[in-house]
């Protein structure tokens, strides 16, 4: 199994990330898996025990599009390592993901040729905002041969993993879809999510993988606290890999909630606070 995930630009939260979750993926990989870092800093992971795959600022433009739609950029990258690697199953995931289950299980849905994605979230018609304005332009139009209809739900696109035997059929299918829904006006952050759905739905026997994989994308601050202390920590005592994968523990990835649902009147009033008692009177050293 190739385990995929891209990690672009200066900014280290993402990287912090995909720390945590490639090394929950380290203790229960076998021989045969590999994980790959498509990104545009490899020298972040020159500690990881990871193969880069290096791409410039000008490739990721090239992979966003004519549209420079920046979410077409998974899909590009999935296709180039299928592209390399034609005989693996590919897992893709988002750097705010963690394995707490089993990577056997994983395998072996896929070794049966069930595709996964994170958690199915309903159909576009049913949810608000730019989920709806995205089915609202392009329900009932055909791409790669598939109309789009009541049958093709929105799954989450943090994990997306492609057995061997469907790669080309599903990437391509993906590609087409997420092109074309741009071609027709699509303008959502999520249309690259609902692309690989429907090319998922379609292609494979789709499972949701929740029972393994965690995703943290609504608490990612105090995740991202948890991992800066634990590399921290590791840094300062010069850990060896092995000390950095007996650190992940069970305890750890169930000691912050991943998800929590936060007051929107919480989080305006914050706002509004802030903007009316700004901090001031900033002093530094001379």
């Amino acid at each position: 199994m190739n385990i995929l995930y891209i990690v672009f630009g200066d900014k280290l939260d993402y990287h912090l990330q995909a720390y945590l979750s490639i090394r929950s993926f380290q203790k229960q990989m076998k021989e045969d898996d590999q994980i790959f870092v498509v990104t545009s800093r490899p020298e972040y992971y020159n500690h990881a025990h990871v193969t880069t795959l290096d791409v410039t600022d000008k490739e990721i433009e090239a992979w966003k599009g004519p549209h420079h739609f920046f979410f077409r950029v998974k899909i590009k990258a999935m296709e180039l390592l299928a592209s390399r690697y034609p005989n693996q199953h590919i897992l893709y995931l988002d750097s705010d993901t963690f394995l707490y289950g089993s990577l056997d299980v994983l395998r072996q849905r896929l070794d049966n040729g069930n595709g996964m994605m994170h958690i199915r979230e309903g159909h576009p018609s049913k949810m608000k905002g730019g989920s709806l304005k995205l089915w609202n332009t392009v329900k009932g139009h055909t791409y790669a041969g598939i109309t789009l209809s009541e049958r093709h739900d929105m799954w989450n696109a943090g994990v997306v993993a492609v057995p061997k035997d469907r790669l080309d059929q599903v990437i391509a299918t993906s590609l087409t879809i997420c092109d074309g829904m741009l071609d027709d006006g699509g303008n959502c952050f999520i249309l690259e999510q609902y692309a690989q759905s429907v090319s998922m739905t379609e292609l494979t026997q789709l499972m949701p993988s929740d029972d393994c994989i965690g995703h943290f994308w609504a608490t990612k601050p105090e995740w991202e606290s948890l991992i800066s202390e634990m590399l921290l920590r590791s840094y300062m005592k010069q850990s060896t890999l092995q000390d950095e994968l007996d650190a992940i523990t069970d305890e750890v990835l169930r000691s912050i909630p991943i998800y929590v649902h936060k007051s929107t009147t919480a989080m305006k009033l914050k706002r509004l606070v802030d903007r009316l008692f700004p901090n001031k009177k900033y002093k530094f050293v001379k």
